[in-house]
């Protein structure tokens, strides 16, 4: 039986990182440099190309040297205050028989009952922050994952917080993930400008050789396993240099090999490796592809469908091809395009043309629509 350090986690911590070494060097640079942009980063792209994982390496690499505090999207002010101060801290600032008003909302308090006091309101948050950083001068790594699900209430607390606080000078970093369109939905939001001074990363695919470094330092640490170089291609190839697909495929193949109760010493064979991209692809519509589709409107579905029959060899579409297959003018469907791109789902390469952003959507769309088809007729028929 062999190791398997592949871990096709969706939003997790992956066993073994690979990739966004380019990234990852200009933020240790970062840690030491003060004048450093990149103190300041907003990564973005679609989902499985591996911006948690990014995040979390951040995190890993920065806790060697500084204070880190990593917050989720569900009441990250709250989270940020606590993690600031703690709720002992928040005790020892009210007397026995105060009265708070916690986010508008009245109640007295007795001494003894408050040491679980949830928040104490975004307009703490700064001076909490400014009292933190005083006391803490081995510095500050803050991140927010899935940032496009935070209020941007929140989101403006914080980025003016750390605005005062990197103006009185202190050691502080910042780094936020989200998906495509939360770039510019937070930027442009009045209360966010700190963030428009950020390095935006965004993130996608794997080059053929930066996801064949990648597989080759995979593969070569299992112990007893040997891999032909034209099996690592093929494994490329099918993953179009997709993080997720990579480590959905490497985990497949050596599951088949394990099954099979191999050797110490094992060769991977034509047929391990067919069967573990069979595997692959059905996860990989289950866990990827199906739950994508499902945040998108009908209207959208329908523009991705027609878009996947209208492929040229090149892989591009024209959209006056969508709007003819769709019975409607390519300025009526202007806004579904935009919402598409926004979403990395689909780019514009070319004046009047589109691609598909997310391996094996184009061919997953039409599947759905045969399935639909055949829902609708065994509706009918009365199955």
């Amino acid at each position: 039986m062999f190791s398997n350090p592949f871990t096709p986690i969706f939003g997790g911590k992956p066993d073994v990182f690979f990739g966004r070494d380019k990234i990852l060097e200009l933020f240790e640079l970062a840690m030491f440099e003060r004048g450093s942009d990149e103190r300041l980063m907003f990564i973005t792209g679609t989902r499985g190309f591996g911006k948690t994982a990014l995040l979390e390496q951040m995190s890993i690499r920065a806790m060697k040297k500084r204070k880190v505090i990593d917050l989720g999207p569900d009441d990250t002010v709250e989270q940020f205050i606590t993690e600031l101060c703690g709720y002992d801290e928040v005790v020892k600032t009210v007397s026995p028989q105060a009265n708070l008003n916690i986010l508008g909302v009245g109640g007295g308090v007795s001494g003894g009952s408050i040491s679980k006091a949830k928040h104490i309101g975004r307009e703490k948050l700064q001076p909490l922050l400014l009292d933190f950083c005083s006391k803490n001068k081995q510095g500050l790594l803050v991140t927010i994952d899935e940032i496009q699900k935070v209020s941007l209430e929140d989101v403006s607390s914080i980025c003016n917080a750390f605005q005062m606080a990197s103006r009185k000078g202190y050691d502080i970093m910042f780094a936020a993930a989200g998906l495509p369109y939360s770039y510019d939905k937070i930027v442009q939001h009045t209360g966010c400008s700190y963030l428009r001074r950020s390095v935006h990363e965004e993130i996608g695919l794997f080059t053929w050789d930066e996801a064949s470094d990648a597989l080759n330092e995979m593969f070569s640490g299992i112990k007893g396993l040997q891999i032909d170089q034209s099996y690592l291609d093929e494994i490329n190839k099918f993953s179009y240099g997709h993080p997720y697909i990579m480590q959905l495929l490497g985990y497949h193949l050596i599951l088949c090999i394990n099954e099979n109760k191999p050797k110490a010493r094992h060769t991977v064979s034509e047929v391990e490796l067919k069967k573990a991209e069979q595997n692959t692809l059905l996860a990989y519509q289950h866990r990827a592809l199906k739950p994508l589709l499902d945040e998108f409107s009908g209207q959208e579905r329908k523009y991705l469908m027609k878009m996947s029959e209208c492929l040229d060899s090149n892989r591009l579409t024209a959209t006056s091809d969508i709007a003819k297959a769709l019975g409607t003018t390519q300025n009526k469907l202007s806004k579904v395009r935009e919402t598409l791109i926004a979403h990395g789902i689909i780019a514009a390469p070319e004046r009047g043309k589109v691609m598909f952003c997310v391996p094996y959507l184009a061919d997953y769309v039409k599947q759905e629509a045969v399935n639909s088809s055949v829902i609708s007729v065994a509706r009918q028929r009365g199955v």
